[in-house]
């Protein structure tokens, strides 16, 4: 794996722990069950949307 592909992953982590702990407080959900599945989702959202474009772009050249 080249150290690109290493950054643009490890920036999209960091973005999705980041956006998903943004939602949870903007709720103010203080159930731990309801705040794990709306970061799960959250966090699901923002990986693989990236992560799906990034491929196809790679695919491509």
């Amino acid at each position: 794996m080249s150290f690109k592909r290493f950054a643009q992953l490890f920036i999209i982590y960091v973005l999705a722990i980041l956006c998903s702990e943004a939602v949870v407080q903007l709720f103010s959900v203080q159930s731990i069950i309801v705040r794990l599945a709306i970061f799960i989702i959250v966090g699901y959202i923002v990986l693989t949307i990236p992560l799906t474009v990034l491929t196809l772009l790679k695919n491509k050249k």
